[in-house]
Formats: structure tokens, sequence, C-alpha cells
């Protein structure tokens, strides 16, 4: 991440000599550098015991169970820094110059994964730091972990959500946000209840940066 970094600023600063070589509006669009980074998330780790039903005795040996039944929801608070989490200082030098900084998509992968019920659709929301609540007003909808099927692994890429990316794009430009990732679990019919096992959800977030030093 260093060395793309600093490849980064360094065209910027041929690019902006250039520019008086240049007619001004060719110039701008001719400027403008789109470079890709990443960062890992996690593991996040969905445990059964956690997810038991406050009012089930969870203790009691397992039996297939004669209903659905509703888990506790999974829910997850992560600030992040985006400068720390792509380990490289030199991204602020250059956040006055981005146009944009989009999150484009998330890698995900399911891992040593034992649970005896399937994990449910993960909702990756993101909001301004500190926020505490996927339903808080400010909370954007970014993309979502499709289900595992009890005990696979699985891994796969989603794509944001294009009608949120404005805004999210926005709040990203502030180098610093945070992932409430929610999901709500499920036992289903026929799956033994109590429920156990666990799973481990990584998460890669795929970054896209543009910026132009004549903005």
């Amino acid at each position: 991440m260093k060395r793309s970094i600093i490849a980064l600023m360094a065209v910027l600063g041929l690019f902006a000599l250039a520019c008086g070589f240049l007619d001004p509006d060719d110039a701008r669009e001719a400027l403008t550098v789109t470079y890709h980074e990443d960062f890992d998330v996690g593991p996040l780790n969905i445990d059964a015991d956690e997810v038991c039903p406050p009012d089930a005795d969870c203790s009691e040996d397992s039996a297939p169970s004669p209903t659905d039944v509703e888990l506790m929801p999974v829910e997850f608070n992560i600030d992040i820094d985006i400068v720390d989490a792509m380990g490289n200082e030199d991204l602020r030098d250059i956040s006055s110059r981005l146009r944009t900084l989009e999150i484009t998509s998330i890698d995900y992968q399911v891992a040593d994964n034992d649970l005896t019920f399937d994990l449910p659709d993960l909702d990756i929301f993101v909001a301004p730091i500190g926020t505490e609540d996927s339903e808080d007003s400010a909370a954007i909808h970014l993309t979502t972990i499709p289900s595992t099927a009890a005990g696979e692994d699985a891994s796969g890429n989603a794509p944001v959500i294009e009608a949120n990316r404005h805004a999210s794009s926005e709040l990203f430009k502030t180098l610093e946000f945070t992932a409430l990732p929610t999901a709500q679990p499920m036992v289903k019919e026929g799956q033994p209840f109590p429920p156990s096992g666990s799973a481990e959800v990584t998460l890669t977030i795929n970054l896209k940066l543009t910026a132009n030093p004549t903005d």
C-alpha cells in the first residue's frame, strides 16, 4: 500500500506540471487519476451461543425444532480509520485532492462454519464514525452478503448498491466511518434446537480512489 500511495502522489505531481502544456478543459479531464486498493475487516465471529433467544433454555440437548424459531440478531459495530486500515499515512496528504473515494464492492469469505442453522443475509451498513445502530438515520445500506447454508463455507463478491454509491463516497472521503453488519438468524423447522456451532466471516473492502490535481 505504501508504494501505491506514493506512486499515486507522484503521478498527480507530474500531471500537475503538465497542465501548462494542455488546453485547460482537456487537461482537467486528462489529469484525473484512478487507483484501486483494498483492506480486510474481520474475521467476524458468529457464535450460536450468542444468538440463543432469551426465553429459551439453550443448555438442553438439541432436537429437531417443530417450528421456525427466530434467534437474536447478529450485530457488529466496527469503527474504521481508512488510513490506518490501509497502513499508510500518505493517504492523508492527498485526501484534499480526492474527487471520490468509493467502496466498489466487498469480497466475503465464510470459513470454519459448523453452525447448525443457515447464516442469513448479512446487510452491511456504513455510517459516520461512532454510530451505534444500523437503524440510525445517518446509516447507509452499502451491500448485502448472501445467505450461507448451515455447515458450509462460502466466498464471493457483493457489489455496492448503486443508488447509495454517492452518499457513501461522501462519507468515505472523511477517511473514517463505522461499519454495521447486521443479520437476523433463524432456526428453521426440522433444524436442531438449541443451535450450536460458529462461523467466521472476513470482509475485504475494495476501494476506488479518484483524484485530480486541478480540483
